[in-house]
C-alpha cells in the first residue's frame, strides 16, 4: 500500500505541471491575441527554416576554424605573390613635394586552407570572400608620406578558386615623397618612385613577383597639368646588416611631364615683351624723358611677375626656376638701363660749357659714328658747323660793307658780332654732346642684345 500511494502521489504532481504548462500557453496566447488586437496586426508567425546554400556550406567548411592572422602555408614554405599596379590617376602637389596615385592593385597568392573540391559542393568553382575573413599579404607602401597611415586598400572581396588561388584587387591610393627640381619650370619633368614590400615577412616567407598582365597605364585619366609619360618596374631583393634573409620590394619609377602650353602664354610672351621693352628704350631720342618712364613701368611688370612666381612655386634651396632667375636678371638689367637713360638725358638736355673733346668727336665723327647708325645725327651737326661758317663769313662781308660808316657804328656791330658768335658756337658744342648721348645709347643697346642673348642661352630649356 505505501508503493500505491507513492505512485498515485507522482502521478499526480505530474498531473499538476502539465496543467499548469497548458494554463501559460493559454495565457500566453490570450495575451498575444489582445496584443494583436489592440494594435490592429496579425500575429507574427514563426520563420521557417532557412535553406542554406553550396556557398554557405562551403564558407562554413573552409572558414569555421580558418585563422586570418596565420601565414597559409607550412612555416618552411614561401607563399609566392604576384603583384601588379594599374596607375588610374596621379597629382602632384609641388607645394608639399608630395605624388599622390590612384589605382588599382591586382595581388594573386596561393592559400592551402582554402581548396576544395568542385563535386562536393555543386560544381562551386569561384568563391568570394571578404577581405577581413582571409589572409592577406602586409604589403605597403615602405615610402609612404602619411606617417602611421598604412591602410592604402579599400575593403573590397577577395576571389577564390578550388586551387586555393586567390585574387585581390582593391582599389588603392599611394601617398609618396618626390624630390622635385624645378629648375626648368615651366618645362620640366619630375622623377617618383613608389617602392612596395611585405613589412614583416623577409623573402623566405613571402616573395613578391612583378604580374606583367595588361599595361599600367591602361585605365590612365588624363590630368589637367601632368602626363605620365613613362612606368618603368623594379623587382629588388635587399639585404641588410641587420639580418641573413633577403627582403623583397617592387619599385615603380613614375616619369611625368608638364603640360606647358598654359604656362608658355603667362610665362615665356611677357618675358619675350620685356626684353623689347627694355631694348627699344635705347632707341628713343636722347633729349625724350619717356625713357626712365619706360623703364620703370618694365621694371613693375617685372616685380608683378616676381611675386606671381613667389606664390606659385615653393621655396626650394637648391633648385631655383632659371625662368626666375632670368626674371631677376632682368630686373638688374632694367635698373641699370634707367641710370643709363638718367645719364643720356642729361648730357642732352644739359647746356655744357665746354666742347666735347676733339678725340671723341672724332671717332663719333668716323667709323664708330658709322657703325652706332650716327650718320644723321652727324650730319646734322656738319650741316650746323658749315651754316655756322657761313654765317661767319657773310658777317665779315657785312663789316667790310659798313667800313665808311662812323666810329661809333661800328663798335656798336664788332660788339653785336661778338654776342652772336658764340652763342652759335655754344648750340654747335650741344649737338656734339647730343651725339654722344645717342651712341651711348647705341652702345648700351648692342651690350644689352648680347647680354639678353646669354641669359636666353643660359636658361634656355
Amino acid at each position: 500500500m505505501p508503493e500505491a500511494s507513492t505512485a498515485l502521489r507522482c502521478v499526480g504532481q505530474e498531473l499538476a505541471v502539465l496543467l499548469f504548462l497548458v494554463l501559460t500557453q493559454t495565457h500566453t496566447g490570450t495575451l498575444a491575441a489582445v496584443r494583436d488586437t489592440a494594435t490592429g496586426t496579425l500575429p507574427l508567425r514563426t520563420p521557417s527554416a532557412w535553406n542554406a546554400t553550396w556557398t554557405d556550406r562551403l564558407k562554413k567548411d573552409l572558414l569555421f576554424s580558418y585563422d586570418k592572422y596565420a601565414r597559409p602555408a607550412q612555416h618552411t614554405n614561401t607563399t609566392v605573390v604576384s603583384l601588379h599596379v594599374t596607375f588610374r590617376h596621379i597629382d602632384l602637389d609641388e607645394e608639399k613635394s608630395i605624388l599622390t596615385v590612384q589605382g588599382w592593385v591586382r595581388m594573386t597568392w596561393t592559400d592551402e586552407k582554402l581548396k576544395w573540391n568542385e563535386s562536393d559542393y555543386g560544381g562551386l568553382s569561384v568563391l568570394h570572400v571578404a577581405d577581413h575573413e582571409v589572409w592577406q599579404p602586409d604589403i605597403v607602401l615602405y615610402n609612404s608620406a602619411t606617417g602611421n597611415v598604412v591602410d592604402h586598400y579599400g575593403n573590397t572581396y577577395c576571389v577564390a578558386y578550388p586551387n586555393g588561388e586567390v585574387v585581390w584587387v582593391p582599389p588603392s591610393q599611394f601617398q609618396v615623397f618626390c624630390d622635385l627640381d624645378l629648375r626648368t619650370w615651366p618645362f620640366d619633368v619630375q622623377s617618383c618612385h613608389l617602392t612596395l614590400g611585405s613589412w614583416t615577412y623577409d623573402g623566405d616567407h613571402v616573395d613578391i613577383h612583378l604580374d606583367k598582365q595588361g599595361s599600367d597605364v591602361e585605365e590612365l585619366e588624363t590630368n589637367s597639368e601632368w602626363e605620365l609619360v613613362g612606368v618603368e618596374e623594379t623587382r629588388n631583393v635587399r639585404m641588410y646588416a641587420c639580418c641573413v634573409e633577403p627582403y623583397i620590394d617592387i619599385t615603380y619609377n613614375l616619369t611625368l611631364r608638364r603640360r606647358s602650353p598654359t604656362y608658355s602664354a603667362i610665362v615665356i610672351t611677357p618675358a619675350t615683351v620685356i626684353v623689347l621693352l627694355t631694348l627699344a628704350s635705347f632707341w628713343l631720342p636722347p633729349t625724350a624723358g619717356e625713357k626712365i618712364i619706360l623703364n620703370g613701368c618694365t621694371a613693375i611688370i617685372i616685380c608683378i611677375f616676381l611675386m606671381y612666381f613667389s606664390q606659385k612655386l615653393p621655396a626650394m634651396a637648391g633648385h631655383t626656376p632659371l625662368v626666375v632667375l632670368f626674371y631677376s636678371s632682368s630686373l638688374y638689367m632694367v635698373c641699370v638701363a634707367t641710370i643709363l637713360s638718367v645719364v643720356v638725358v642729361n648730357l642732352a638736355c644739359n647746356h655744357h660749357a665746354t666742347p666735347l673733346p676733339w678725340l671723341i668727336k672724332n671717332l663719333l665723327t668716323g667709323w664708330m659714328g658709322q657703325v652706332l647708325c650716327l650718320g644723321y645725327l652727324v650730319d646734322q651737326a656738319s650741316s650746323m658747323r658749315h651754316n655756322m661758317s657761313s654765317a661767319n663769313a657773310e658777317e665779315l662781308r657785312d663789316q667790310q660793307a659798313v667800313a665808311f660808316d662812323d666810329h661809333d657804328h661800328m663798335v656798336n656791330s664788332s660788339d653785336d658780332r661778338q654776342m652772336i658768335t658764340p652763342q652759335r658756337a655754344r648750340v654747335s658744342s650741344q649737338h656734339d654732346w647730343v651725339v654722344l648721348a645717342a651712341a651711348i645709347d647705341r652702345i648700351a643697346f648692342l651690350v644689352y642684345c648680347l647680354l639678353f642673348t646669354i641669359l636666353a642661352i643660359v636658361y634656355a630649356v
